[in-house]
């Protein structure tokens, strides 16, 4: 069941639109968004909908949002034109090159709390991009990514690699910096529901401080890192994933009720975490590693004949899930799972790493979150084949699934007129999903695909 859609650029709305950009369409129902709903023709059990408003933004890149404690949503995102939240447009600057960066606060039922849009103001050497959102047990926003130089109330967020935390209202209560050389992208956050300490992971080359020691990874080779903070933002410790023979990439991160860490992404060539080394043949395999709360390996698991990313985890009770796209052939358990074109995986583990159960299934994974019954929630985008009745065109799904076997549950799919991408998901306390992610769309001879966030409440 939708709930409320939140289009992004002007292009994707529903119900009626309540803040436009440059020429914002009239909105019409789901399908004026750019997706039509869709049903699964094997006629499982799904959400339903009813909708209910509709915000454009302007936003040029997907949205990243997570959900806090009361249910409300944060989201955070770069723009490139002018934007307005609930009528009130939000600064910018058309002569500033670059990205401008926005943070919000919603209400579950879609109401803005607050919003700040932030313009460049450093030297125009770095690119504003948002890496991650998070949230902290009290409803504070943790924000990483990269600054361009911004001014957030009266604190100055300098150019380059940063980490930020934001009260509830929206105040900057702190932030970091990571100085170093090379490329870096944080990919995503995590936090710890008891302490409230941050785990931070994410892509570098070269040399970066995060506050322990400077971490590196051998010249023209390309690794990852995990870093962990406590709740004040202070460093505790940090390792790269990585080494002489291998490249990787790290694109998930979760804590468990243990504070153990869980990281997801992909490798080539030769790796070791700290166990068993891995190695393949292929452009990428994904892997799954565990850490102890100090940074020590637990376990690791490779997906072996697998090419592809794992993109998303998430923890539940007595469960480790993991998912990604892939092709080619993998063997879990007794089964064979094959993909001749980028299919999507969901793999289960239990916490000592023991395997459970696999899926395989022709549609994207990459979005998960469990819910209070220890289910799990898998978005990303289908095919539009014989298993939905789309007229073949693919589009976003969001599938709810049993923790014991995978056993489907729910889903929910759209049609789509453009390329739906689903980045994160999270689950309220009443079991309300929410999924933020990007449609890509064609645009008029000579003119490139339009890129517009949007966020998707499914009720359950």
């Amino acid at each position: 069941m939708v709930g409320w859609v939140r289009g992004v650029g002007g292009v994707f709305a529903v119900g009626w639109l309540l803040a436009g950009c440059e020429k914002a369409p009239p909105a019409a129902g789901v399908e004026g968004a750019g997706l039509e709903e869709v049903r699964p023709a094997a006629g499982e059990g799904m959400g339903g909908a009813e909708g209910r408003r509709a915000l454009a933004l302007g936003v040029s890149q997907a949205l990243r949002a997570a959900v806090a404690p009361n249910g409300d949503v944060l989201l955070a995102a770069d723009y490139e034109r002018p934007v307005s939240l609930g009528g009130k447009p939000l600064p910018f600057e058309r002569e500033v090159s670059g990205p401008h960066m926005l943070v919000a606060r919603l209400s579950s039922q879609g109401e803005l709390r607050w919003a700040q849009g932030l313009v460049p103001a450093g030297t125009g050497a770095v690119r504003a991009q948002v890496g991650a959102v998070a949230v902290e047990p009290e409803g504070g926003m943790v924000l990483a990514g990269t600054s361009a130089g911004f001014q957030l109330g009266g604190a100055w967020l300098a150019e380059g690699p940063f980490l930020a935390r934001l009260s509830p209202e929206g105040r900057l209560d702190w932030t970091r910096s990571f100085p170093g050389e090379g490329p870096f992208t944080v990919t995503a956050l995590a936090v710890e529901p008891s302490s409230g300490e941050l785990v931070m992971t994410g892509d570098f080359g070269g040399r970066r401080d995060f506050g322990t020691g400077p971490l590196s990874v051998p010249v023209d080779r390309f690794g990852a890192f995990v870093a962990r903070f406590s709740a004040a933002g202070e460093p505790r410790w940090s390792r790269a994933l990585g080494g002489l023979r291998g490249d990787v990439s790290a694109r998930a991160v979760a804590v468990d009720a243990e504070g153990d860490i869980l990281v997801a992404g992909g490798y080539s060539g030769a790796v070791s975490f700290g166990g068993a080394t891995f190695a393949t043949v292929l452009s990428r395999t994904p892997y799954l590693l565990k850490l102890s709360p100090e940074g020590r390996h637990r376990w690791s698991h490779d997906v072996t004949g697998a090419e592809g990313t794992a993109q998303a985890v998430a923890v539940g009770p007595e469960r480790v899930f993991v998912s990604g796209t892939y092709t080619g052939r993998f063997f879990f358990q007794s089964a064979t799972f094959q993909s001749d074109w980028q299919d999507g995986f969901l793999i289960a583990y239990d916490p000592q790493g023991h395997s459970r159960w696999a899926r395989s299934f022709a549609a994207s994974a990459t979005a998960l979150a469990t819910d209070g019954a220890g289910q799990v929630l898998v978005a990303g985008e289908h095919d539009g084949g014989r298993d939905w009745e789309a007229g073949g065109s693919s589009g976003l799904y969001v599938s709810k699934l049993l923790p014991e076997d995978g056993t489907s549950v729910w889903s929910r799919g759209y049609a789509s007129r453009g390329e739906a991408r689903a980045h994160t998901l999270g689950i309220d306390a009443t079991g309300q999903a929410h999924v933020a992610g990007s449609l890509v769309q064609a645009r008029g001879p000579g003119q490139g695909p339009s890129r517009e966030g949007f966020l998707l409440p499914v009720q359950p």
